[in-house]
């Protein structure tokens, strides 16, 4: 930990600077977060200081993983590259370190290596017989140690449920296959089909009453009835009370929360001998969390899923010699699976992740060394490792966006041009089976596909314009509402602001084609969240737009698709979605501003920014 900072800086927060009065800037640092200076602190206002270039020295060795993770981002490299390391190789550049992490064992692999390395005919009684050759870059499973077994390392309590009938069960998991199935890599999908045949066919069958199995089961059929669109009828005959009319308020549990907490009662980690099985169960369980708007549970979840990852060594290439096509690519995309799960849980609630990019080895998710018989059991690799380059650059939006401030919008657009371009360059590279033009609504042929993954792919590319650039359209309305003209007509903040809101519209114009469908996941936290990220950017728009016209480039349907877009999260939320009830609430406050944005009156600057977004921009 660097020594803190006793000298006092010659620079201003932004705040201060712009108001030209004495900033007492903070003369100590908590960890690496400066402190705000005390008139930030007492007017309760955000304290940024500019950033400024130093000349500072770093080990070799952090210039070396810098120029891996460069290598990830050259521009040959794309999801379809997926023989290619994301740390490069020796012939890149890469060069492997002398031990694999700081351990004793890895210190004693090395020295064996090194030992049968030099073995040979001058000294034969270095030859070891008794132990095959070490490669501490190739392991492929953690080095196994003795340990005491407790009894609670093997003791079940008893439990009895019932699955649904196989029919239903069959709809369930063609229901999951349409949704969720394709997003990202659950399990083997032909196998999985056909253990579940076995379950019904044969129930007393060893196979069959593994605990493991029947959790990851239940999470499936619990995923599959979350996405039941629509109420069953209801029949009245004669006069009939109802609970929750005249006043009373009854709301059951969402779909599949039956199934969800019988998958929970099976559920026992092995931390000390994990299985992929169990890291299936758990990507699972992180992503059904969500439906019940359990924000912390899922991290959780996604954490122990990723820790248990690292355990089996899947974030390290698995040696052909050890393993057949079919399982090196299953290990790898379940691996991938459990990074997209940590960055999405950690990026939503603000903590920490697991992974970290620049310890990254593997190649992206590939279809071409897949054996022709077995590709039925994996999703298009391709859109899987898409997927992976919105969770980078995801990530990377996040550490942005808490650099852009108040100061100069050419700083601004420095930061976020990069970022804009990748995702650009991201969107044309996608093969003619994943490239669909959305701006105008969901094409034809997407409706018509077997499932809706590449629909869900499309809203979280787009969601990622929207992260980046609403800080600068609160910035631009910030502008206009202290009558700065200049600043608020920059051709560059208009710019990135009208990307941001024609990003915002797509989003809002696939849900509904979803909804025309019959494919809208109504208790979807993710589809809620991007549904009111949409619809808050064209709510300021429209009415930045009544005030100031032509301020955003608002197309002269916006208003219908805001309405339609916003019955939909209405929708949602009286469906039982938490996330989207409070969304709802928080979508009022935007509206409420309307009045403020269109008034005449001197206050309505300092109305503004007494209103809480740091919900919105989180």
């Amino acid at each position: 930990m660097p020594p803190l900072s006793s000298g006092r800086s010659s620079s201003a927060c932004h705040r201060c600077h712009k108001r030209k009065v004495r900033c007492s800037r903070a003369n100590a640092y908590r960890w690496f977060q400066e402190l705000p200076c005390r008139s930030c602190r007492m007017a309760n206002q955000r304290c940024t200081y500019p950033i400024r270039d130093r000349n500072i020295t770093v080990s070799e060795s952090f210039v070396r993983s810098l120029e891996a993770r460069a290598l990830a981002y050259a521009p040959d490299a794309s999801p379809s590259s997926g023989h290619e390391s994301l740390r490069g190789s020796t012939a890149q550049g890469y060069q492997p370190p002398l031990v694999e992490d700081s351990t004793s064992e890895a210190f004693l692999a090395r020295l064996k290596q090194i030992r049968q390395q030099n073995a040979g005919p001058v000294f034969p009684d270095l030859q070891d017989h008794d132990s095959s050759p070490s490669n501490p870059h190739t392991d492929y499973s953690s080095p196994s140690y003795d340990y005491v077994q407790l009894d609670f390392d093997t003791s079940h309590s008893p439990c009895s449920f019932k699955l649904p009938p196989y029919p239903y069960a069959l709809a369930l998991l063609d229901q999951f296959d349409v949704f969720l199935g394709h997003d990202f890599h659950w399990f083997l999908r032909k196998s999985f089909r056909r253990r579940l045949e076995l379950t019904y066919r044969n129930p007393d069958s060893p196979q069959v009453k593994d605990r493991v199995w029947l959790c990851t089961l239940l999470v499936v059929f619990a995923l599959g009835e979350s996405y039941n669109v629509g109420r069953p009828p209801e029949i009245r005959l004669g006069q009939v009370v109802v609970p929750g009319e005249n006043g009373s308020s009854v709301s059951g549990p969402p779909p599949g929360t039956v199934f969800f907490e019988h998958a929970l009662a099976l559920l026992k980690v092995r931390y000390e001998d994990p299985t992929i099985d169990q890291i299936e169960a758990l990507n699972l369980i992180t992503f059904y969390s969500y439906s019940l708007h359990r924000k912390r549970a899922a991290y959780v979840y996604a954490g122990l899923s990723a820790r248990l990852s690292n355990i089996l060594r899947l974030h390290k290439p698995s040696p052909p010699s050890s393993f057949s096509p079919i399982e090196i690519e299953h290990r790898k995309r379940v691996w991938w699976t459990a990074y997209c799960l940590d960055r999405m849980t950690s990026t939503e609630t603000g903590l920490l992740p697991i992974f970290h990019r620049d310890q990254i080895e593997l190649a992206y998710p590939c279809d071409e060394m897949l054996p022709l018989e077995d590709a039925d059991e994996f999703s298009d690799g391709i859109s899987l490792a898409t997927q992976v380059q919105l969770a980078f650059l995801h990530a990377d939006i996040c550490e942005t966006v808490k650099n852009l401030g108040d100061g100069d919008t050419a700083y601004d657009k420095k930061l976020t041009e990069p970022i804009i371009q990748q995702l650009e360059t991201l969107r044309l590279r996608l093969p003619p089976h994943l490239s669909f033009d959305v701006e105008d609504g969901m094409p034809r042929a997407m409706q018509e596909m077997s499932n809706r993954s590449l629909a869900s792919l499309y809203q979280r590319y787009y969601q990622c314009f929207v992260l980046l650039l609403r800080p600068l359209f609160l910035k631009q309305i910030n502008y206009l509402l202290s009558n700065d003209a200049v600043n608020a007509s920059q051709e560059s903040l208009k710019y990135m602001t009208n990307i941001c809101l024609r990003a915002a519209r797509t989003n809002l114009l696939l849900i509904i084609g979803l909804r025309q469908c019959d494919r809208m996941t109504k208790f979807g936290f993710w589809e809620s969240l991007h549904l009111f990220s949409g619809l808050t950017i064209v709510s300021l728009a429209i009415s930045v737009n009544l005030r100031w016209p032509g301020s955003f480039d608002e197309k002269p349907d916006d208003g219908e698709t805001y309405q339609t877009a916003r019955c939909l999260l209405s929708e949602m939320a009286d469906a039982g979605n938490l996330a989207s009830k409070g969304q709802l609430r928080m979508l009022d406050e935007v509206e409420a501003l309307q009045d403020v944005l269109t008034g005449a009156d001197s206050t309505a600057f300092e109305l503004f920014n007494l209103w809480d977004m740091e919900a919105w921009l989180k």
